[in-house]
């Protein structure tokens, strides 16, 4: 079994949260740039709307599991201070690039997804916004791996499975970073990456 966290012993605090397996340490290197990614791609979609918006979808509530699941403090580090009143909003949105919640990824708003045009960029936006949620389903214990919130569940996790689907998100990743900002064709292979993350589009999340 392989340790992934120290202690969660009495008077832990996220200050102390360190990834000491060199293992797990790669993996989190590799997966906080991919959730980088993924968010600047995202924003170049969103922006637009988002910096009109009089009632930004971020909540206190939903931002206080990155303060508090071990493994998203491990991923930003704990390096941005949690408002009890703010969250992690900051005067230019969330001040976390990496370690939020999946939640975060995968919330987009009706007028967002309704302004793409077609059913074939809403569903790789779907796509998009699944990938972050992908990497760690049921990676611990058949649960998020955010919501392990003891030392047991994180380690029992299964390390080859969160390589194994991070290594799948960033080729999908790749594909839609093509697509949205080059308007390349997904084409045959993108597809077939895409249908990894979420089934083909014959039918869609929202019309």
């Amino acid at each position: 079994m392989t340790t992934i966290f120290p202690l969660l012993r009495t008077g832990w605090t996220p200050s102390i949260c360190e990834v000491t397996d060199s293992e797990f340490q790669k993996l989190l290197t590799d997966y906080r740039s991919f959730e980088e990614k993924v968010g600047r791609v995202m924003q170049r979609i969103c922006e637009p709307f988002c910096r009109v918006c009089p009632t930004p979808c971020c909540r206190v509530d939903i931002c206080r599991e990155a303060a508090e699941s071990p493994f998203l403090l491990a991923v930003h580090g704990a390096t941005q201070r949690f408002d009890p009143k703010k969250g992690y909003l900051g005067c230019t949105g969330c001040r976390l690039k990496a370690g939020r919640p999946p939640v975060c990824h995968a919330f987009v708003c009706d007028k967002i997804f309704k302004a793409q045009p077609g059913d074939e960029r809403k569903y790789a936006l779907d796509c998009l916004s699944d990938l972050v949620g992908f990497v760690g389903k049921k990676v611990s214990q058949g649960r998020q791996m955010v919501e392990a919130m003891s030392e047991t569940h994180l380690q029992a996790s299964n390390l080859p499975l969160f390589q194994n689907r991070l290594s799948t998100a960033t080729a999908a990743l790749t594909a839609l970073d093509s697509y949205f900002t080059r308007g390349d064709a997904l084409g045959e292979v993108g597809m077939a990456l895409l249908g990894k993350i979420r089934a083909s589009p014959i039918t869609f999340r929202r019309a």
